[in-house]
């Protein structure tokens, strides 16, 4: 047996291979049962356990794929609306502060108009200051009392020199509110020299530009400095003014997306990179989308609570366990039904193969000793015969001689010699009927009346016994094609037999009914000790009895199976202890010729 075939055979024992008493048998097959319900769940379960897993890791790459996207997307069109709102307002701003107007705004009167113009259309501008070339604050208009300020030295006005424009982040200065300042340079064409035109702007018209273009889908969307400082109130994340709070929360993948860059001619480029990085804040997975806005100070930050924690991937995890426990339950009632049917035809066919074999068995056993039986017995039967024949006589001799010693031990002596011979004779002439191979003797018979008349010689000894036989048999049987000899010797062997093992007090029952149009049954049953499993496999073997030793020579259920065979029946047994024993015996209605 090959390692392979060994480790399969523990798991899954072949019950062909078992042979032994009932009870073992019954584990064997317990145990195929289980071991081929194990191996059908494997081979089933596992596949469905793999393919679930893949389903849900594949849903899982698809819906962050997805939300990936979708996230891009939005910071994309986020960072537009502002960028555009914010190059509206440098636009604006830039346009009224054109080179030569230097000297006008920095009459009052000008100046007034201008602002007044302004605020119009943008209520959120605070006040507007001009500097001059030293950076001194030569004209103001606003609400604060605010003048004769020197700016030369300050971070913002080099820088609005240098570049041209200046965005500042949100905050409160001198004014004590929130608020960002929009500054440009100009250069006047007479003093060749640069003056500045700073607009204060409110930091709340920025935070309601920001609520107004939140999506439903962003969790939260604010701004922050290149610090890390929020600039617009975050709805859930942090406080304004504070650092923001998922800055420091620790990394757990980090992703770089090409972002797109509108030119003011309307082309794009992509020449901007946008960040999301995937955290776990209070518990919760997060995606933290950040891109730089162009020409300012400010970083526009997404935050996006992952589909982790969305009803479509909650509802597809409920919908793939449920038919993930649906479709194991299913199985697993399948499979042992499966396994149970299987192991049970596997059992029935079991009984089927050991009924033939034995039944073969018993041929061969009852063909070798029949032919064993008739040497025996016609060398036996020689030798006999001359035994009976000088014990004969000697008798003759004794009766015409006088008397001497010992004549009468001596012809008593003589008796139980031809007594033995006569029962030695007996025994080699049913060893001679066992053997011979005749052709049954088909007549038309009364069936009932024949097994009437075996009753009949076997009542004197029955009724000796008290043992009651009854009788229950079918009218629907009048006739039957047989030989009335063997069928006699049939029941007459059972019968006798059933005496036997009653002993005394007891009934036996013969039944009879028609089993179909060519067929009859005939049952013999008796309330006796009945016989163990053991006893009953054996009953039919040559030389088998449970006797005394003398009382019988074991050939008697031997013979009558023989018998039936010959007229083309069939015999069986079914016994228990305790409960008696019932042989059903079925016969042709017209043995064929």
């Amino acid at each position: 047996m090959t390692e392979r075939h060994h480790w399969l055979n523990k798991i899954l024992p072949s019950p062909l291979a078992e042979d032994g008493n009932a009870a073992d048998s019954e584990q064997v097959y317990t145990k195929f049962s289980r071991g081929l319900s194990v191996i059908l769940l494997v081979l089933v379960l596992v596949p469905l356990t793999v393919l679930s897993l893949l389903s849900h890791y594949q849903y899982k790459e698809l819906l962050e794929e997805e939300e990936m996207d979708q996230l891009v997307l939005n910071l994309e069109q986020a960072q537009s609306t502002i960028e555009a709102f914010i190059t509206e307002l440098q636009s604006i701003i830039k346009f009224v502060a054109r080179d030569d107007r230097y000297e006008e705004l920095l009459n009052p009167d000008e100046l007034e108009s201008l602002f007044v113009r302004l605020k119009d259309e943008y209520p959120g501008f605070a006040d507007i200051e001009i500097i001059d070339p030293e950076g001194t604050q030569k004209a103001y208009l606003g609400p604060y009392a605010l003048g004769g300020h020197n700016y030369s030295e300050q971070t913002w006005y080099k820088e609005v020199l240098l570049r041209g424009v200046h965005i500042s982040n949100i905050f409160s200065g001198f004014r004590n509110v929130p608020h960002f300042v929009i500054a440009v340079s100009r250069k006047d064409p007479r003093s060749q020299e640069y003056w500045v035109l700073r607009v204060t702007i409110e930091g709340k018209t920025l935070q309601n530009f920001i609520n107004t273009i939140s999506t439903s889908y962003a969790d939260d969307m604010f701004l922050v400095d290149a610090e890390g400082i929020t600039q617009t109130i975050p709805q859930k994340y942090g406080n304004i003014g504070e650092k923001c709070i998922l800055h420091d929360v620790e990394e757990k993948e980090v992703k770089f997306f090409d972002g797109d860059y509108h030119n003011q001619d309307g082309s794009t480029e992509k020449t901007q990179r946008i960040l999301i990085v995937k955290k776990t804040f209070k518990g919760m997975q997060i995606n933290h989308a950040a891109i730089d806005l162009v020409e300012t100070p400010w970083r526009l930050v997404l935050v996006k609570e992952q589909y982790l924690h969305a009803a479509t991937w909650v509802q597809f995890k409920v919908k793939l366990t449920t038919m993930f426990f649906s479709s194991v339950v299913v199985a697993v009632f399948v499979i042992l039904e499966i396994s149970s049917a299987i192991t049970n035809h596997i059992r029935e066919s079991d009984k089927k193969r050991q009924f033939l074999y034995r039944e073969v068995a018993n041929s061969n056993k009852l063909a070798s000793v029949g032919r064993l039986a008739a040497g025996v017995a016609h060398e036996i039967n020689n030798p006999l015969s001359i035994i009976n024949q000088k014990t004969g006589l000697v008798q003759d001799f004794m009766e015409f001689s006088e008397d001497f010693p010992h004549k009468e031990a001596m012809a008593e002596a003589l008796d139980g010699i031809q007594n033995s011979v006569e029962r030695c004779k007996t025994i080699t002439h049913r060893l001679l009927g066992f053997a011979r191979q005749t052709d049954a003797k088909t007549e038309e018979i009364d069936f009932h009346h024949t097994i009437r008349e075996v009753v009949d010689f076997l009542a004197k000894e029955a009724t000796y016994n008290q043992i009651q036989i009854e009788f229950d048999l079918s009218q629907d049987i009048k006739k039957i094609w047989c030989d009335r000899g063997l069928l006699q010797q049939i029941f007459l062997n059972i019968t006798n037999n059933a005496i036997d093992a009653i002993g005394r007090d007891g009934k036996i029952v013969l039944a009879s009914r028609k089993v179909g149009e060519d067929s009859i049954e005939v049952t013999i049953s008796d309330n006796g000790p009945g016989m163990s499993p053991d006893v009953k496999r054996k009953i039919f073997e040559p030389f088998f009895t449970t006797k005394e030793t003398g009382k019988g020579t074991g050939l008697g259920l031997s013979i009558t199976y023989g018998l039936v065979k010959k007229l083309g029946g069939s015999i069986h047994v079914t016994s228990e202890m305790g409960k008696g024993t019932t042989f059903v015996i079925s016969l042709p209605v017209k043995r064929s010729v």
